[in-house]
């Protein structure tokens, strides 16, 4: 997921992006056969009805102990990476939306920081279960950022950008998107609520029935 949200980071640096719909349709596709390999192979190796939700799991019992605990730990050598610049994004946008002032050295470097590490600090000591931990951040804040934010962002900057220089205005970039109709994403937020549903129903009778 990480791989596909950033591949959109390819377009900005290029020189000549007349070529930036193949090189993202390039990108998606590859995150795409990934995926597919990944699920195919978890699949015949492990069979369905013993496959773990998270996949890193299902090696826990490998004959080669270093294989089995460096699998184990891969996600959390992700998060590990990524954690320093996801901590100094969202300090960042606290900042900016508490005030866009200047803030005194200690609220700058001490509070704000503290106000990043310490709620997930709290949450990944409180939580023994990692697979609900997932359940609940993919279902939701996943869905969330990865679909519902974006959809929403491109509604708004789409009427923002017809009320400003006119309904004719995505007709003058020529590497505008395939896919411009506003069908897209209002039907890319309806599907998101239609998974989000599922997952609370599932949620819901799973807790009723004792699961």
């Amino acid at each position: 997921a990480v791989v596909s949200t950033q591949s959109t980071g390819f377009i900005t640096p290029m020189k000549h992006q007349k070529r930036s719909t193949v090189v993202l349709f390039s990108a998606l596709a590859a995150c795409l056969g990934v995926y597919l390999l990944v699920c195919y192979s978890a699949t015949f190796s492990f069979g369905p009805e013993h496959l773990e939700k998270i996949y890193t799991l299902n090696f826990e019992n490998f004959h080669i102990l270093a294989i089995a605990l460096f699998l184990e730990l891969y996600p959390v050598f992700c998060l590990s990476a990524s954690y320093p610049i996801i901590g100094i994004t969202l300090r960042n946008n606290l900042k900016t939306l508490f005030s866009k002032r200047e803030y005194p050295w200690i609220v700058d470097r001490v509070v704000f920081p503290l106000l990043t590490i310490i709620p997930p600090t709290i949450i990944g000591l409180a939580t023994a279960n990692v697979e609900v931990l997932v359940a609940y951040t993919g279902a939701f804040s996943g869905v969330a950022i990865q679909y519902i934010f974006p959809a929403c962002f491109v509604l708004l900057g789409r009427m923002k950008v017809k009320s400003t220089f006119g309904r004719e205005a995505s007709h003058v970039n020529k590497n505008h998107s395939i896919f411009s109709s506003n069908a897209w994403p209002i039907g890319l937020l309806v599907w998101s609520a239609a998974c989000m549903g599922f997952v609370i129903y599932y949620k819901i009778a799973a807790a009723v029935m004792g699961r």
